[in-house]
């Protein structure tokens, strides 16, 4: 295959540290790869990169002449002053490709202007509109993010089959396994390359890990025998001697540093925040209308102890109003909510806005106290927040200075800091890098209270939630119905229930 960018030895710093380190890879045209690293680990410094929104410290970046490039960032630039349909508009597009894509999309009204769209709505048509560009190089930033499951679906099938080569940023795993044939591992400024899909990736992973744990117990070993040695002091400081001193100064000198062993030390160890009583919550023949349209009517649902329900549907289907009319913030038209009296519900919004902005880390998280009660007992929130990744560095920094997977881990520290024994989730993961998801997942599964989760992340529904609350349009009419077991369970029972209505008609 014909190579269409290559870098070689890529530096990159912000003050005295180092993101880039090193940093070697081609692209040919065909390949779709998948960068990932945990938050922070230089991704999104790497696609400026490529991109020229930045310049490397050092090494090179060559690209094939007149490449075309194009790149869908996490926040979109938009002109807020054109219309979608005018922000969509490319020369050599037809208009019936344009509205096809829309459709696809969900997009909003085309003649909506950029200025009234949400942040997910602006990302969409950003995204249509670089797909209708046909580059030889789609760059794509957290591309599922405000997606809803059926349009990553689609998603998956138009990058598959789509010309032209794919670098993407992404923690939605299953995406990672069903579009890219490589994966981009950033690693303490390190790269690495993986052949395959993410499940291949993991494996290899996997193998180096154990490489490195074996040579980091050998070199431990080797340290422990010679200062054995040095400590019996020999007495004659021969060329010989020396030289095994030496070794042992180089073997020390090659210890773990504490920003090493921080990865893989990330811990959501969720807080039960009390015993839960008989009853939960249930839901009696809720109803609520927006205008003329029903988002669910007659809803009825108990949970039971250990219940960790994922809410799935389309986009604007009605899983926020249903989260905010079960914890009160507005009131249903018919039906009746029932909280258990030891219920304690802690909510984690979908925007993040009740952050602010120009407070510090530590100070949104701490609150008024300097020490957090987690189901250990108190922890200082210097220490709670080293154990989520917040070095004191970034404890120190601005909200506003934040990146989107660090805003979305201090709501999740607030909400570790807050307890609750009935966790409502929205849109959890949005933005978290694949070692923080991997932490709340199994916080999550070893939680003792409940659960409301709402997400479009198939891999994390999988691996978390014992039932699935569906807001489908094309099963029963567009009813609102509840499947017992994860979601690949809940895609099998409603291909079965498709099956059956098609057969009936």
């Amino acid at each position: 295959m014909t190579a269409i960018l290559t870098a070689q030895d890529l530096e990159k710093s912000y003050g005295p540290r180092r993101v880039l380190d090193g940093v070697s890879f081609t692209v040919h045209d065909g390949d779709r790869i998948g960068l990932i690293g945990r938050n922070g680990s230089g991704k999104s410094t790497l696609m400026k990169l490529i991109t020229g929104e930045a310049e490397a410290d050092g090494g090179q970046l060559a690209m094939r002449r007149a490449l075309g490039l194009e790149y869908v960032p996490q926040e979109p630039r938009l002109d807020p002053e054109r219309t979608v349909a005018a922000t969509l508009e490319r020369d050599g597009v037809a208009l019936h490709e344009a509205q096809t894509l829309a459709a696809a999309l969900r997009l909003p009204p085309m003649e909506a202007h950029i200025r009234v769209l949400s942040i997910g709505e602006r990302r969409r048509v950003a995204l249509c509109r670089a797909l209708l560009g046909n580059a030889e190089l789609l760059a794509l930033d957290e591309p599922t993010n405000h997606l809803d499951a059926r349009t990553v679906e689609w998603l998956e099938d138009r990058l598959a089959s789509r010309a032209g080569a794919l670098l993407l940023v992404t923690h939605d795993r299953y995406f990672l396994d069903r579009v890219a044939t490589r994966i981009l591992e950033l690693d303490r400024g390190k790269l690495y390359a993986h052949d395959g899909d993410y499940t291949a990736f993991l494996e290899r992973q996997a193998e180096r890990l154990s490489a490195e744990a074996s040579h980091e117990r050998a070199r431990a070993s080797f340290v422990r025998r010679e200062l054995d040695w040095i400590r019996r002091g020999p007495k004659a400081r021969t060329t010989k001697a020396k030289a095994r001193i030496d070794r042992f100064d180089n073997a020390v000198a090659a210890a773990p540093t504490a920003a090493d062993k921080v990865v893989g030390a990330i811990s959501l160890r969720l807080p039960e925040g009390g015993r839960l009583g008989k009853t939960i919550l249930e839901l009696k023949g809720l109803t609520r209308r927006i205008g003329d349209r029903t988002l669910f009517q007659d809803l009825t649902l108990t949970m039971k102890p250990g219940d960790r329900i994922g809410i799935v549907g389309p986009n604007g289907a009605g899983k926020t109003t249903l989260i905010r009319t079960i914890l009160g913030e507005v009131p249903p038209d018919r039906g009746e909510v029932v909280l258990g009296i030891n219920t304690r519900p802690a909510y984690l919004e979908q925007g993040r806005t009740e952050l602010d902005d120009d407070r510090t880390v530590l100070e949104e998280v701490a609150g008024d106290s300097d020490h957090v009660q987690l189901e250990d007992g108190p922890v200082h929130v210097r220490t709670f927040l080293r154990a989520l990744q917040f070095d004191d560095a970034t404890a120190s920094t601005r909200i506003a200075d934040l990146s989107g997977g660090e805003r979305n881990r201090v709501q999740l520290a607030r909400l570790l800091r807050r307890g609750g024994n009935l966790l409502v989730l929205d849109e959890p993961t949005n933005d978290l890098d694949l070692l923080t998801l991997g932490a709340l997942e199994e916080g999550l599964t070893e939680f003792g209270g409940c659960a409301l989760i709402v997400s479009h992340d198939r891999w994390f529904l999988d691996r978390v939630a014992t039932g699935i609350l569906a807001f489908d349009p094309d099963v029963r009419g567009g009813e609102v119905v509840f499947y017992e077991g994860d979601y690949s369970s809940y895609v099998a029972k409603r291909k079965q229930l498709r099956a059956e209505a098609a057969r009936a008609e």
